[in-house]
């Protein structure tokens, strides 16, 4: 076979790989997305409660390369001292490394915390807001931060190791440059529409269809915490 007539093949055979693949993630979405609105609505937080918007970015910040089971530990501990966490005492948990001691401790807390709610920004200008202005959000996590203060809203995805995994075959997490990053990120966006979910909702149903797992990050503190579950 010539090889141009391979590259053909084996573009198609790529081709159809790709489709049947978005034929998975949608099915599953569809499938899901009733019960992944009612996780999203239990972790909706109370944004006149100073405790849980910082409860949120203390979470994304936690999260940032490490295991979801060891951010749910070191949250609770994070929570039950705010802003007197121990570089000591949190790296106990795999994945907390000292200096997120001094990140939680920075975050303002009581009425001071509202300047880091969205306030009328774009959602592109809130990402990058908050990826300025909180110490630990790279772009991912400020995008998992603002999604975990409006996860029924909000247009942003996570775009995590699991994410890139997915969409790019990669089995580590890499920092993107913003237009790799933003390509994706409509992928996802576009995968939401058409199934009729909000972009960090379809990113959610995603994360785990491709973790083989069921979580409702009913992680924040007052609620019910489940482990993550196999299909």
């Amino acid at each position: 076979m010539p090889a141009n007539s391979s590259q053909l093949a084996l573009d198609g055979v790529l081709e159809h790989s790709f489709q049947e693949h978005q034929r998975v993630l949608t099915r599953y979405i569809f499938a899901n997305k009733g019960r992944y609105s009612q996780f999203a609505r239990a972790i909706t937080p109370d944004l006149s409660n100073p405790n849980d918007v910082w409860d949120r970015l203390a979470f994304a910040i936690l999260s940032a390369r490490a295991p979801f089971g060891a951010s749910i530990q070191a949250l609770q501990y994070a929570a039950s001292c705010r802003g007197q966490a121990t570089p000591h005492a949190l790296v106990q948990w795999q994945g907390m490394y000292p200096r997120k001691a001094e990140y939680l401790n920075a975050l303002p807390q009581g009425p001071a915390i509202n300047g880091l709610l969205r306030n009328g920004d774009t959602w592109f200008e809130y990402r990058l807001r908050l990826q300025a202005t909180v110490k630990g959000l790279g772009l991912a996590k400020a995008s998992f931060a603002a999604s975990l203060l409006y996860p029924l809203e909000s247009d942003l995805a996570c775009i995590d190791t699991h994410m890139q995994r997915v969409y790019l075959g990669t089995s580590s997490f890499h920092s993107l440059p913003l237009r790799t990053y933003l390509t994706i990120e409509g992928k996802v966006r576009r995968l939401g529409q058409e199934t009729a979910v909000n972009t960090f909702l379809a990113q959610w149903l995603i994360w785990d269809c491709a973790r083989g797992t069921v979580s409702d990050h009913a992680v924040f503190p007052g609620q019910h915490k489940d482990e993550a579950v196999p299909f």
